[in-house]
């Protein structure tokens, strides 16, 4: 038996028993959405001036790329906007290495963290916005894949919770 099998059988159990918050407890089981296979894999060059996330999404759409991941990426930008977890935007006006990007794409819509790093600020970044400016070069690699695709149902004001389309 699988391992949400032998869960559900202990979450009955442990409601038969009574057992306070046994119940609540034993149900947080992480959810996997197995069966995608990578179809392709896109590595991508923006130069100088390209504005990050819009080429982004630019390229999703032109490769059709609904279901897939930003794997990497690797560069340095001018300008850069993002938010944290309260929603408060940030726009840094200065050179930056862009350190990482990485996050899911599900019905075509990307959710990507950014990590940047400077002399100045060390490391800092957030969810990714619009107007994120190239500074000489950015190299990113995303994933395309095939299988059940992903989408997000809303969840409140920071987006919404991976299921299956």
């Amino acid at each position: 038996m699988s391992k949400v099998t032998w869960v559900r059988i202990a979450i009955w159990i442990a409601s038969a028993l009574a057992w306070p918050g046994a119940a609540e407890e034993l149900a947080k089981v992480p959810k996997v959405f197995a069966g995608a296979a990578v179809a392709e894999v896109l590595r991508v060059r923006l130069d100088k001036d390209d504005l990050l996330l819009e080429s982004l999404m630019d390229v999703l759409k032109s490769h059709d790329v609904a279901d897939g991941a930003v794997l990497t990426a690797a560069g340095s930008l001018s300008r850069c906007t993002f938010h944290g977890v309260n929603s408060t935007m940030t726009t840094i006006n200065e050179p930056m290495e862009l350190s990482s990007l990485g996050g899911l794409i599900a019905d075509g819509q990307p959710h990507l963290h950014v990590v940047l790093t400077s002399k100045e600020r060390g490391a800092f970044g957030g969810h990714l916005e619009n107007g994120c400016k190239v500074l000489s070069h950015a190299e990113i690699t995303i994933l395309k894949f095939s299988g059940p695709a992903l989408a997000r149902k809303a969840a409140g004001k920071d987006g919404g919770v991976l299921q299956l389309k």
